[in-house]
């Protein structure tokens, strides 16, 4: 639709939404230590709000969540504003799983290693990550079993920004390169090329603060785009994606029943809560 950017900005002017409340919430979070989102009057500021705003219009049933407005920041410093918009809807609804950025983030938890935060597909991605890992990296994956080490909170940021502002901007750039030309597989390839590229050091520690502290840091470490590149597309081997949707589907299914699980325990702890077993009523009668 011609100018169809402009008309969604138009058309709800004033009006408001949880979303929006996030988005003001998030602004000046989004890249502080670029000059250009610094202060709420920046120009950054200013087009990053319109774009996130418009989006959150456009795509209603994602609205708004964390790592959106990582993606939006960083396409504004190379494109213009209705192209960074544009970007945003493409990445979302052509690059990244269906669901993945959304009001219960099950996509991108699937495909890492398992904890509800925003959606479903959140959490499939994560469980989908764990698998290759164990397939690629056998004993790195038996080393952080031993010492009971939960790296989903560092690889769910990586894949929720696309490793925006995760790792050093001449290694993120090089990463867009290869998922905008291969899809949602990269965030994969390089998730497990950045712990093998650590693998030899992160086997030396033996305590599980120090193994995770060095996770954390590994990402701000990969200064050397090319080496990281050359792990991921040649000495893990190959990626099919075929496999990968494989898993992302079992997961899916896995991850829906155990929400579905939660959901009825909910359900009966309420109705407990509200009707009292009649054993207790008749306990309470005898006293």
């Amino acid at each position: 639709v011609p100018n169809k950017y402009r008309i969604l900005l138009e058309e709800n002017i004033g009006r408001t939404s949880t979303a929006l409340n996030q988005i003001e919430l998030d602004l000046l979070r989004t890249l502080p230590n670029n000059f250009h989102y610094h202060n709420p009057d920046d120009k950054g500021i200013v087009m990053l709000r319109r774009v996130l705003v418009a989006f959150s219009w456009y795509k209603p049933d994602v609205g708004y969540c964390q790592g959106l407005n990582r993606l939006a920041a960083i396409a504004l410093l190379f494109l213009d504003e209705e192209m960074s918009f544009w970007y945003l809807v493409t990445v979302v609804q052509c690059f990244m799983p269906d669901g993945y950025y959304g009001n219960q983030l099950i996509a991108s938890q699937a495909d890492q290693v398992g904890r509800y935060s925003q959606s479903h597909c959140s959490y499939v991605m994560q469980r989908v990550l764990k698998d290759l890992m164990a397939e690629k990296l056998p004993k790195l994956t038996s080393f952080f079993e031993y010492y009971k080490v939960d790296y989903s909170p560092v690889t769910f940021n990586w894949f929720l920004t696309v490793y925006v502002d995760t790792v050093p901007t001449e290694t993120m750039l090089q990463i867009w390169d290869s998922f905008l030309y291969e899809g949602s597989k990269v965030l994969f390839r390089y998730a497990i090329a950045l712990f093998k590229s650590n693998e030899e050091q992160l086997l030396k520690l033996d305590n599980p603060s120090a193994i995770f502290s060095q996770i954390r840091r590994m990402g701000k470490l990969a200064y050397d785009p090319q080496r990281l590149s050359q792990i991921a597309f040649r000495e893990l081997h190959s990626f099919p994606m075929r496999i990968v949707n494989q898993k992302r589907i079992l997961h899916t299914r896995q991850v829906e029943a155990e929400q579905q699980e939660v959901d009825r325990d909910r359900q009966r702890y309420y109705k407990s809560r509200q009707h009292p077993s009649d054993n207790d009523n008749d306990t309470t009668e005898q006293s």
